[in-house]
């Protein structure tokens, strides 16, 4: 969807960048994105006229009528608010998986029909009823986020556009000969009511037409476009037809007297109350058949399949975000593998969530105001914001202890997305039961397969002799923590005599790793002879072929540099790898770190690189390992770490490539003892002698 949008988001995005830096730094979804720009520019399209047209109302406003009709007006007010409360709901699929709504009220019933019997003055109900709704709500939620901020001031804004357009439409009204009240039930009289409806309706839709403008430009599939005027559809007729009924309590008013006005506000207020209590009512019937539909879907899938947590993910994908249509969705097995996560970005929790999920058996429901519980000591007042949360244990069959974990995360702007998150428990139990014993189930099948091709996959990765380079000594050893490894290290022969150093490291454990270890290495080393003098164009080709021929949750952190041999120069780029150590002559100083130049391979489409570049002189030595040497761990749980590594490179320097490469491994061992090799440790050596 990216490439869809991309002329409208270059455009505009930096505008609102100026007034929101972080728009797009704390979320990697698309849609999530594209709806925060649309918040920052429907804000500064239409504040300016709901400015104008507050102006214009102050400049209008008969003080006189205030004060001599404050008991009705007041009672008018009271009613407006009121019904504003009673809000009913039009969900719209615009996208597959993707919903919009239209949440109304009847509160324009009163709101028009006041403006078309007093005259613009009473245009000041509106704008009180608009303010003290936003205000209720900003009291409700003592903790709002910027996003929340920015949608809220867009919907505003949006709304007070409608004194503007109220009062050029009662211009209009009075030029033509409208009187306050109607004066008669002539054709005449209610069709200069009707004109003034029509270019209220007119100008609503008018101010809103960029917006709406603005999403479909994002929708550019045939299906799509059809969602998309379903929902402008329901948008402009719904108010439209509301519209109309303030004309006949308008006559009601003018003809009768406020008894039969309130009589018909009466029935007003009944079909608002039966309208909100029904599209609750909907929601959750439409939800409970949704999720019943999505689960017997996913639980047929699970049979029909081998799963494991990386074609799991793929099932999940296609299932879940239609069973929560609404809601970010992160599904992770402990202590830290995240299989399913939707929409694509950050955790939804903090790691002392999953900690604390991690420790219970039992599925909870969360609403905003409600204290935090795996916060602790000072912080244990915490409360969440306006988001509602439902988490779920998963377990294994006949199990206690939770082998993994759902979070489902909802914003909560509305009475009726609490009822949906509550009612949402069930359905969650359900799918975390199907988890926990599809993965229970393929545990052993997948283990047997592993463990027969294990030596066959790691032998065939790595090369079976090193190149030998002129004036350069070279080392490298890989020692997997079990049968198969996702480490993989390489030295390339490139033209003009130069060499590709590899070090590199698959974000996971298995026969999956292994496999999109295999496609990682085979990618890179063809794009390393394809662009030899580019390192960054060699990542960046690879990254995108990796996205291209793979639809599984994984990535690989890279050390890839083009040396030259005769020269010492060492063009790199670092895709999220430990950063190699470079102990110079004389040794005795620091060794300097090759830092990260951008991020892994696999984890994001259109991606670059920066390409660094050092000199190595003789004597030089440079150190390329993975997160397996610092990582390692002794009996108590200790980490081996950077700074013992950089201490034995230092105590190492001046001895021969291979044997510097053994006092490595032997300052691991001895750091370890006993205690079992849970990671992959590969590393590499490489020393000018010239």
């Amino acid at each position: 969807m990216r490439s869809d949008r991309s002329a409208v988001e270059s455009r505009w995005l930096p505008v609102a960048r100026f007034f929101w830096p972080e728009l797009s730094q704390d979320s990697a979804d698309d849609l999530e994105i594209s709806s925060r720009l649309a918040d920052v520019l429907g804000f500064l399209y239409s504040a300016p006229i709901a400015l104008i047209g507050l102006g214009w109302l102050v400049a209008a406003t008969d003080v006189s009528l205030l004060l001599d009709r404050w008991q009705v007006l007041f009672l008018f007010l009271a009613l407006a608010v009121f019904l504003r409360q009673l809000m009913f709901a039009v969900f719209i699929e615009i996208r597959s998986g993707d919903y919009a709504d239209f949440r109304g009220s009847l509160v324009a019933i009163v709101s028009w029909s006041v403006a078309l019997s007093f005259g613009p003055t009473a245009l000041w109900i509106s704008v009180a009823g608009v303010m003290s709704h936003y205000l209720l709500h900003s009291l409700r939620t003592s903790r709002q986020s910027v996003s929340t901020r920015w949608n809220r001031a867009r919907n505003l804004s949006l709304e007070l556009t409608e004194i503007t357009a109220g009062l050029v439409a009662l211009t209009v009204y009075r030029r033509v000969g409208g009187a306050f009240p109607l004066s008669s039930l002539s054709a005449a009289a209610l069709a200069r009511a009707v004109l003034a409806t029509a270019t209220r309706f007119v100008l609503s839709q008018l101010f809103m037409s960029p917006l709406l403008l603005y999403w479909r430009s994002l929708l550019q599939r045939r299906s799509e476009s059809r969602h998309f005027i379903r929902y402008v559809g329901v948008v402009g007729g719904l108010p439209l037809l509301i519209d109309s009924f303030a004309i006949l309590a308008t006559v009601l008013y003018a003809q009768v007297g406020l008894g039969m006005y309130l009589f018909f506000a009466a029935g007003v207020v009944l079909v608002s109350l039966l309208t909100n209590r029904l599209s609750r009512a909907a929601i959750r019937n439409r939800q409970r058949a949704r999720e019943l539909e999505r689960l017997e879907q996913l639980g047929r899938k699970i049979l029909q399949t081998p799963v494991d947590p990386s074609s799991l993910s793929n099932i999940l994908s296609e299932h879940v975000p239609g069973m929560f249509p609404n809601f970010q969705i992160e599904v992770r097995l402990f202590p830290a593998q995240v299989i399913y996560h939707h929409p694509d970005g950050s955790s939804l929790l903090p790691a002392a969530a999953w900690d604390w999920l991690r420790s219970t058996s039992e599925a909870h429901c969360l609403l905003p105001g409600q204290k935090l519980p795996w916060e602790h000591g000072a912080s244990a007042r915490k409360q969440l914001d306006e988001r509602a949360l439902v988490t779920a244990p998963i377990l294994e069959p006949d199990g206690e202890d939770p082998i993994g974990g759902i979070a489902l995360v909802r914003q909560t702007r509305a009475a009726w997305g609490l009822d949906e998150v509550a009612s949402s428990v069930p359905a969650v139990q359900t799918l975390a039961s199907q988890i926990g014993s599809a993965l229970h189930g393929a545990e052993l099948s997948r283990m047997e397969q592993e463990l027969s091709l294990a030596g066959q996959i790691q032998t065939s990765f790595l090369p079976e002799r090193l190149p030998e380079i002129p004036g350069w000594q070279v080392s490298a050893t890989l020692q997997p923590a079990r049968q198969t490894a996702g480490d993989f290290y390489d030295v390339i022969s490139l033209p003009n005599g130069r060499f590709g150093i590899v070090v590199a490291d698959v974000a996971d454990k298995g026969m999956g790793a292994a496999l999109y270890m295999a496609l990682a290495r085979t990618l890179l080393r063809t794009y390393a002879l394809e662009y030899h003098a580019r390192p960054d164009f060699a990542m960046k080709v690879t990254n995108r072929r990796i996205l291209m021929d793979t639809d599984v949750t994984m990535f690989v952190t890279v050390f890839y540099g083009v040396l030259d041999p005769r020269t010492g120069r060492l063009v790199y780029c670092n895709a999220g790898h430990n950063p190699p150590y470079l102990l110079r002559v004389p040794s005795g100083d620091d060794a300097e770190r090759l830092t990260k130049t951008g991020m892994a391979l696999g984890a994001m489409p259109g991606t670059s690189w920066e390409q660094c570049v050092v000199q190595m002189a003789p004597g030089d030595t440079l150190v390329l390992y993975s997160d397996g040497v610092t990582d390692a761990q002794d009996e108590t749980d200790a980490f081996f770490g950077e700074e013992r590594l950089e201490r034995a490179i230092r105590a190492s320097g001046g001895r021969p490539a291979q044997e510097f490469l053994h006092a490595l491994l032997e300052a691991v061992e001895r750091f370890s003892g006993e205690a079992t090799q849970f990671d992959d440790m590969t590393l590499m050596v490489l020393i000018r002698d010239t």
